[in-house]
């Protein structure tokens, strides 16, 4: 006789007996769980543990990187301002079948709905958490819209909409042409430029906002030298700029960065390739524009403060120029894509604070801070770690019952010194069925488990 815990069992409970029963484990009265009956109560548990893990990584994860944005952890206006918030985004790129050619179709499908929720998630948390007074994009909306039909290119219009959805009571811009929407210098593409602007907007524009003026420059038209249909546009409204005294400062936005030297313009800590700042140019893409066009540039719209896209990386550097003989100075920001597959490690975005009270004649009128969104990559592992486990585990019980639950046991340190359970357990008769149909009715139990458990987590996904 074994006593433990103030119970008394016979060591022949857990030997055969003339009713042909088995005692083992530690819930009387129930069968462990396996075979082809369906675990419910497994897959509710899965459930939970789905629900929290989607919970914390799409949306307390993501409010927490947010709010650390919040601008009144960086603004230093006093008290009582009321600025005029800004949000700029870069080369969000959304990707096309023709994105990655050498991936299998199923890969891309995958791959798209990834990328596609890393916008739409990012974007309404940041509208909700940090509330905008307004929102530029800078250029690249699409991956390859330059060459895109006007089916394929409405298409993907409707679906870049439908992730960054606009809000009714705020300023959204998103005319300004990058080089995958419309092409590069001589070789953009007429007729997609002209679609871009008329779904789009303007691409050539300003906007007065928080007593600034914000330009917005379509340089890559600018740079045609081939065509004039094309360079006449930005050309006529870059003329008419240089004719108008500015009544506020000027901020000018333009998709591809100004010239620089890489060597004494350096980008500064913040951003992630520790090489000099590329200067390149090929079939559709030029880092910088050219050097002559930049001294144009900024000697007619005179900005105190740009913003560029293309590079994907973050740059900080000064410009120096002249009007009139008087030294001037502009400093130029590179936005950070907010794309997770530009080849960064961190994606970001810009904030802007505007600040330029009418009685304010001397002093700074903006702030400006990076954002970084979340890690993209981090939950993609950990939610491939725990399919792998909860597969697992599904597997073990389904197939492997009695060893799941005598690991259970003694993982709950219910197992006595002797080796006995302490309650015994009593399991139901064995079916009169042969070895192979029990193992077909475990795979088959297994098999519509996990159908289940893939449903599930996709509907959580799809409601987070």
């Amino acid at each position: 006789m074994y006593r433990g815990r103030g119970l008394e069992f016979r060591n022949d409970q857990y030997k055969g007996n003339s009713r042909g029963k088995h005692r083992s484990g530690t819930n009387a009265g129930r069968p462990p769980p396996g075979g082809s009956k369906f675990q419910w109560k497994v897959l509710l548990f899965f459930l939970a543990f789905w629900v929290c893990l989607v919970n914390y990584y799409e949306k307390l994860v993501v409010d927490r990187v947010i709010k650390r944005c919040s601008w009144d952890t960086w603004e230093q206006w006093e008290v009582g301002q009321r600025p005029h918030r800004v949000m700029l985004l870069a080369d969000p790129q959304i990707m096309d079948a023709h994105s990655y050619p050498g991936r299998p179709k199923l890969v891309n499908y995958f791959t798209k709905k990834i990328l596609d929720h890393y916008h739409a998630r990012n974007w309404n948390h940041l509208q909700a958490s940090l509330d905008p007074d307004s929102t530029f994009f800078l250029g690249d909306l699409f991956d390859g819209g330059r060459r895109w039909s006007d089916d394929d290119w409405m298409n993907e219009y409707q679906r870049f909409n439908n992730i960054f959805r606009k809000r009714s009571n705020k300023l959204t811009v998103m005319s300004l042409p990058g080089n995958h929407d419309i092409g590069f210098g001589d070789t953009v593409v007429e007729r997609s430029l002209n679609r871009f602007s008329q779904y789009f907007g303007e691409c050539n524009s300003m906007w007065d906002i928080g007593n600034h003026t914000i330009v917005l420059l379509d340089t890559i038209s600018l740079s045609d030298t081939a065509n004039s249909n094309i360079s006449d546009v930005p050309r006529q409204f870059l003329d008419r700029i240089a004719t108008m005294e500015p009544s506020n400062p000027r901020i000018m936005l333009t998709h591809v960065p100004l010239h620089r030297d890489p060597l004494l313009q350096q980008c500064g800590d913040l951003r992630e390739s520790q090489k000099p700042f590329p200067l390149q140019r090929g079939i559709q893409y030029q880092t910088v524009i050219d050097k002559d066009l930049t001294e144009e540039v900024l000697s007619k719209i005179q900005p105190t403060l740009v913003f560029s896209g293309d590079d994907h990386d973050f740059c900080h550097i000064s410009h120096g120029y002249e009007i009139g003989g008087i030294k001037m100075e502009a400093d130029e920001i590179t936005v950070k894509s907010c794309a997770m597959n530009m080849g960064i490690s961190r994606p970001a975005i810009q904030l802007l604070s505007l600040n330029n009270p009418v009685h304010k004649t001397i002093g700074k009128t903006y702030e400006t801070e990076i954002c970084f969104l979340p890690d993209p990559y981090k939950p993609i592992k950990v939610y491939i770690f725990a399919f792998i486990l909860t597969s697992g585990i599904m597997a073990w019980i389904q197939l492997f019952p009695f060893s799941f639950c005598r690991t259970f046991d003694l993982f709950l340190g219910q197992i006595s010194v002797g080796g006995y359970p302490l309650l015994p357990v009593v399991t139901r008769p064995k079916q009169n069925s042969s070895a192979n149909e029990l193992k077909s009715q475990k795979i088959q139990g297994l098999l519509i488990s996990q159908a289940v458990m893939v449903l599930l987590i996709t509907l959580i996904f799809m409601l987070s």
